[in-house]
């Protein structure tokens, strides 16, 4: 504590010898360059990276077995919901179905038939001329060619289904990535056929610290730099299930890329703002420099109509690039920075307190 104080007494003598000195050392202009005092506000961000999937990626299956006939595809093919994919050999369904729809005729011809002899046979019990027990049977015949008449028709659109499954479509628009199959084939029922991507339904995953993750806000828009091109991106949230291991979160982003041209796996960078200074003073990096142990600033004075340099011992909140976030270190009236006074830039390595100034401006 005592080594604290004793070097901020030397820091304060030699400045305070210095507004004495300087006038003599000050004959000669020191050439220097200056920039303006700003005030705004200052963020540092911190870089992310991630990778390229595709959300709607679809692994298509054969719902019947067969064999295959006809092939409409290759990879990286652009396919169309709807396009005909794959054919399977169907001659049997053809045939079953064939079959039932002749047992389905049939049947309605003997439901109409019953029907007339049940019209008839009844007209016949009520005059007594036939028993009720006849009556009876056509009466359960008709129910009977009706139950079976039903069951056909489920027969047949169940097999009309099954045909239907033969023909293998896209179920949306997509790129092929891989092809399963080849023409003379057997295809099981669950057989892979396709692998099918939807390039326009892009997200990118970024692994998050739980400090970043807490702070993520649904909904909000970003940058996403994927190769060479920069796209806007749609937080849809943080996946709550994080790796044990590294303690990060997937922060999960939806990009927006209809024009284009995006891979599986493609590196993908965002900036995450790290720390903020707002509404403070902003100077040129180049402005802070070391001096007695402690960050200073120069500024330009006039003093009897002529340029001086005053130093300025300041705090600094924030680096970002090129510019600083600065206040200054004594809070006093004698010492108070405002924006648009003139820092010193360049030259400033060789510049003392009450130095006369030749200037250069920048800005």
């Amino acid at each position: 504590m005592k080594s604290k104080h004793c070097a901020f007494f030397i820091w304060f003598l030699i400045f305070f010898l210095s507004q004495f000195i300087a006038p003599a050392n000050s004959i000669a202009e020191t050439l220097v360059q200056t920039s303006l005092i700003k005030r705004g506000n200052l963020n540092t961000e911190q870089v992310f990276i991630g990778s390229i999937h595709f959300s709607q990626s679809s692994l298509l299956a054969s719902k019947t077995p067969g064999m295959v006939l006809k092939v409409n595809f290759d990879t990286t093919e652009h396919i169309h919901k709807g396009d005909i994919l794959v054919e399977l050999d169907h001659e049997i369904l053809d045939s079953k179905i064939k079959a039932i729809q002749a047992s389905i005729k049939e049947l309605d011809l003997l439901k109409e038939k019953s029907a007339k002899d049940l019209k008839r046979y009844k007209k016949l019990v009520q005059q007594k001329n036939v028993s009720q027990q006849k009556y009876d049977e056509i009466y359960y015949d008709k129910i009977r060619i009706d139950q079976k008449l039903i069951s056909s028709n489920a027969e047949l659109d169940a097999l009309l289904i099954e045909r239907q499954q033969t023909i293998i479509k896209a179920p949306f628009s997509g790129i092929i990535t891989a092809r399963y199959v080849e023409i003379g084939e057997w295809v099981e029922q669950g057989g892979k056929i396709a692998t099918l991507i939807n390039p326009q339904q892009v997200i990118s995953l970024f692994d998050l610290p739980a400090s970043y993750a807490l702070d993520i806000k649904t909904g909000e828009q970003l940058m996403v730099k994927a190769g060479r091109q920069s796209l806007t991106g749609t937080i849809e949230g943080i996946i709550i299930k994080g790796d044990n291991t590294s303690r990060t979160f997937p922060l999960k982003v939806r990009l927006h890329s209809q024009s284009t041209v995006l891979f599986e796996g493609m590196e993908a960078l965002i900036h995450l703002p790290r720390s903020h200074s707002n509404d403070t003073l902003l100077v040129p990096r180049d402005a802070v420099i070391k001096r007695f142990g402690n960050d200073v600033i120069f500024v330009v004075e006039q003093v009897e109509d002529k340029n001086k340099a005053k130093m300025y011992p300041v705090i600094v909140h924030l680096y970002d690039g090129s510019m600083a976030s600065i206040s200054a270190k004594e809070k006093n009236t004698e010492n108070t920075l405002n924006a648009g006074m003139q820092v010193i830039i360049k030259g400033n390595e060789r510049v003392f307190p009450g130095q006369a100034l030749k200037i250069k401006h920048v800005n």
